[in-house]
């Protein structure tokens, strides 16, 4: 052990005369393993890009159709609310839509022009729901897997299948279906109506009253008072439960 300084100083000079100790520069990547990387990013890029092209459009469009779908059933409530407030008015039912448009006193539609815009079509060109049908009730078949929403009078699909609808017939406007059903109403039905239907067909993503297709959809001053009594029945029985 060295305790002089001689043998200190000779230890500090021969540390400072030490050599320096670096550490060895990784190697640069190669031009291959850059372009396989920038080949691969690309690949995985254009996967996410057609993924997204073919599923975004096309959810966006049925989230739309979805939405006009339910401002059509909104519009179809209204005019029921209209066509009670002239029966209660004039102890009879309407014949056209022009009677509501006209009425003031009191006025049964709002707007600037005094009618609803189907939002389906962009027109007001509603066809009639006859009393005679309304009685009838629905002609299609009840679809199963859907989701009801209480006091909403329609439904989603349900996931079985397609259109998450079992038997189902599809209609015409000319007043009969293939298999002899009746449809809703005739697309040139003239005469006292109790309700209004949208001047389409097809087959729609909202279920209505257990129709899901469009020219069998009915909503009528019928299915108002029943929703309007069931609501009153709720609330009684919430009354009692507080």
């Amino acid at each position: 052990m060295c305790r002089t300084t001689s043998c200190s100083l000779g230890r500090e000079a021969q540390g400072a005369e030490a050599p320096i100790r670096f550490r060895a520069a990784r190697p640069a990547p190669r031009a291959s393993e850059t372009g396989f990387t920038l080949a691969g990013v690309i690949v995985i890029m254009t996967i996410i890009a057609v993924f997204v092209a073919y599923t975004v459009p096309r959810q966006w469009s049925i989230a739309m159709k979805r939405d006009r779908e339910k401002q059509t059933i909104f519009v179809m409530k209204q005019y029921a609310r209209a066509i009670t407030s002239w029966q209660l008015a004039h102890g009879g039912l309407p014949v056209s839509l022009d009677q509501l448009k006209e009425a003031r006193s009191p006025r049964l539609v709002r707007g600037v022009k005094a009618e609803w815009v189907d939002p389906m079509t962009g027109k007001v060109d509603w066809i009639l729901v006859p009393p005679q049908i309304a009685a009838q009730g629905t002609p299609t078949t009840t679809t199963t897997g859907s989701n009801q929403w209480a006091g909403s009078g329609y439904s989603m699909r349900g996931a079985s299948g397609a259109s998450g609808a079992t038997g189902t017939t599809a209609t015409d406007t000319t007043g009969t279906s293939p298999t002899g059903q009746k449809a809703a109403s005739p697309k040139d039905y003239k005469g006292p109506f109790v309700g209004v239907r949208p001047n389409i067909t097809g087959e729609s993503y909202l279920v209505l009253n257990g129709a899901d297709q469009y020219e069998n959809w009915l909503y009528t001053i019928n299915d108002l008072k029943a929703e309007i009594e069931a609501r009153n029945q709720g609330l009684t029985i919430m009354n009692q439960w507080r």
